[in-house]
């Protein structure tokens, strides 16, 4: 089964957040999704850290941000960095 995960550029409340964790985390237990350690290079607007995720299926590497008001926290695909 194909995982379909979409951008959070923003939780609305600490109870949505808290169940977005509920379910990523599932999703690792399941073994759909694998966590993976952060890179700390890699801060998307200026925003670093965070918990990392790899779609087992297509190795797409997501991160999740926790909220830090007045931050709403977030959930994006990494792009990683082009060194030339």
């Amino acid at each position: 089964m194909m995982l379909v995960w979409e951008e959070i550029h923003g939780f609305t409340s600490p109870g949505e957040y808290t169940r977005f964790v509920q379910y990523i985390e599932g999703q690792v237990m399941s073994g759909a999704a694998k966590e993976l350690p952060a890179d700390p290079t890699v801060g998307k607007g200026l925003i670093y850290g965070g918990r990392w995720f790899r779609d087992v299926e297509t190795g797409a590497v997501w991160r999740l941000v926790a909220p830090d008001p007045p931050f709403r926290g977030l959930w994006e695909p990494v792009v990683p960095n082009v060194r030339g």
